[in-house]
């Protein structure tokens, strides 16, 4: 080998012995064991990847090295290409750091969400870490930018790099290096496009392994080659519409209603992170007193497994899959157009920022913004405290002539999870969260945590139907209480949302108090979407949900329905009686990829899959129908504006 090139090409080893580790355990990670195509793709994904990596500072040792003998001005270039290298390959270990820790406290990759909590106002804050965290955060990446300063220093500068090389010439050779890395890339490409071709769905998943895969179709070159294809039909894929080809058309039809000769008031309280078995006597006890007064539906799903999909399936009775036509277009739900219609007074609080996610563009985007306030200073049970001080305030200083609308978004039961002195019922838990030590060890002191927020943030309720009480309008108020989603304490692996749809991530407490109606307990399955069909007919709506939704009325459900669908941000879950089906949107359905459960979250067999899929047929065209079905193509002959 040239001395030329050797001190480069020792760094870009030592990289490469740097970054491998990283990839070889997101693929342990991945690895449930289930076949030799699935684990040699792991295997040869993890060490292709950890080479694409190292290849931009390697590009620039490169050129620093070769311009190491440079005259004049240039001479500055050599130190300016080795301080990229080791800036960008600082960098992308403290993104490969963030990256697994994400991946290990929350299930998922660096994606779309994570990058949305970053770039969109009142998105870091909604986080809730806190500077026991944030700290030693720092600090890390403070360590790993100079370790990887001092690597460059050194293999710029080093005599021995360059001996070394020659020593073991026979091995450190750019050709001998990269060609089995080049076969690694290789491989996994085609084991992508085998995995595809085959509807090999455990290898296929495993993509989802690694922060970023290179992936590859190949299916009219299997058939050309005389493989026998799979039928596709009974696992077509949940395509995913561009949003530039297509408008809303919602409602379909239009509404008829008539305005009620005393129209109710509605209090509509969301908790943060509130899961399905917070809500009982001991930790909502006032919750759970109206509850017995009102209806509380026992097997109920958020329309997601975060806030963004939870609170649009349950303002718009939509799934949240078209998220971004309605961001797009500003275009709020109905509910809030009849209210509006109706003169209805508004005071919508919450102890997060309306900005985040987008709801001042979406759900409350009529509003004036008088009546949104955010409150995003200090401790979140302080916030919550201070929001109902200003709906309490308002119920009694409204305009006695005009019916009302109450909106708190409570941010308590939120990781971390916190609560004032005296609102703790459960005395043993765990002081504070630090998400660099965590682990499934903590679960039943988080959890206690969450059950004192939940107990903090149920008082708070309790002031708000006790104004109501004093005010007399009990026996003219609507009122809902629920979560925008779960939350998990590692019972399936994980802490907190966002990351798979297990049943304690995705269900939620549902208290319904609508006077004149006979109280009852529910054990039907129900879902964010069936709220506003539920409200409607009590605010005059005569259209059958159908026009408007994909919900149902949950007051006249006389059985069991088919399928709900839970969504995320690129990924979503058919929901059935008895299975979970788990299928991506968007670009990542490019690559079909599905992953069935049971409904109470056990992995499938193979075996079990076949005979799920063979008995649901239509399932999937359903819900494709349902997901797209107020978004219509600009070609449709039912042309329906939107309003």
């Amino acid at each position: 080998m040239h001395k030329s090139g050797s001190r480069s090409l020792l760094y870009g080893v030592l990289l490469y012995a740097a970054t491998l580790p990283y990839f070889l355990w997101f693929a342990f990670q991945h690895d449930d064991g289930r076949g030799f195509f699935r684990l040699f793709f792991l295997a040869v994904t993890a060490l292709a990847n950890a080479g694409l990596l190292v290849l931009p500072p390697l590009g620039f040792a490169l050129l620093g090295e070769t311009l190491g003998d440079s005259r004049g001005f240039r001479r500055v270039l050599p130190g300016f290409f080795w301080t990229l290298a080791a800036l960008t390959a600082g960098l992308t270990h403290v993104f490969l750091v963030i990256d697994a820790v994400i991946l290990l406290k929350f299930g998922y990759h660096f994606n779309g969400f994570v990058w949305n909590l970053l770039i969109t106002p009142g998105g870091f804050e909604s986080m809730g870490l806190e500077s026991h965290t944030i700290i030693p955060g720092f600090i890390a990446i403070i360590v790993i930018m100079a370790a990887h300063g001092a690597l460059a220093f050194v293999s710029r500068r080093s005599r021995r790099l360059p001996a070394l090389a020659a020593r073991h010439r026979a091995i450190f050779s750019w050709w001998r290096l990269a060609l089995p890395l080049a076969l690694c890339l290789l491989f996994s490409l085609l084991s992508t496009g085998v995995a595809d071709f085959n509807l090999h769905q455990h290898a296929l998943m495993a993509q989802d392994a690694f922060p970023f895969v290179l992936t590859m179709r190949m299916r009219s070159t299997m058939r050309s080659l005389g493989f026998a294809e799979p039928d596709r039909k009974s696992r077509a894929v949940l395509q995913a519409m561009n949003g530039d080809d297509g408008y809303l058309s919602y409602p379909l039809r239009p509404i008829q209603r008539r305005t009620p000769d005393k129209p109710m008031n509605i209090v509509w309280l969301v908790g943060e992170s509130l899961r399905a078995d917070l809500l009982n006597e001991e930790a909502m006890p006032n919750s759970w007193q109206l509850a017995a007064k009102g209806h509380r539906f026992t097997e109920h799903y958020s329309g997601g497994h975060g806030t963004r999909p939870g609170m649009f399936s349950m303002f718009y009775g939509l799934y949240a899959n078209t998220w971004d036509h309605f961001l797009r277009l500003s275009r709020g739900p109905l509910l809030i157009d009849w209210l509006l219609a109706d003169d209805y007074q508004f005071l919508c609080v919450t102890s997060a920022k309306f900005t985040y996610p987008e709801f001042d563009r979406t759900i409350f985007s009529a509003l004036p913004n008088a009546s949104m306030i955010s409150d995003s200073k200090g401790q979140p049970w302080l916030r919550d405290i201070r929001n109902t001080d200003r709906i309490v305030d308002f119920i009694a200083d409204r305009d006695a002539s005009r019916p009302f609308f109450v909106f708190s978004f409570f941010e308590s039961t939120h990781a971390p999870y916190t609560f004032p002195d005296d609102a703790v019922i459960r005395p043993d838990y765990l002081p504070e969260l630090n998400y660099a030590t965590l682990s499934a060890k903590d679960a039943p002191r988080i959890y206690n945590r969450a059950v004192n927020a939940a107990y903090h943030l149920d008082r708070q309720i309790g002031r708000i139907i006790t104004a109501l009480s004093e005010q007399g309008f009990m026996d003219n108020t609507i009122i809902v209480i629920t979560g925008d989603h779960g939350e998990e304490f590692y019972e399936k692996g994980f802490l907190g949302h966002n990351s798979t749809f297990v049943q304690e991530q995705i269900r939620t407490p549902w208290v319904l108090y609508a006077p004149g109606s006979t109280p009852a307990v529910h054990a039907l399955m129900t879902h964010h979407t069936d709220m506003v069909p539920t409200i409607a007919p009590l605010l005059g709506v005569k259209n059958p949900p159908e026009d408007f939704s994909v919900g149902q009325n949950a007051l006249a459900m006389t059985g069991e329905r088919e399928f709900f669908i839970v969504c995320g941000w690129e990924i979503a879950t058919i929901v059935t009686q008895t299975h979970k089906m788990l299928l991506p949107l968007g670009a990542k359905a490019r690559f079909r990829k599905q992953q069935l459960s049971t409904l109470n979250d056990r992995p499938c067999s193979e075996d079990e899959e076949d005979d799920f899929y063979a008995n649901h047929h239509g399932l999937l065209g359903k819900a494709q129908h349902d997901m797209w079905k107020f978004v219509a193509n600009r070609d449709d002959d039912h042309k329906v504006a939107a309003h």
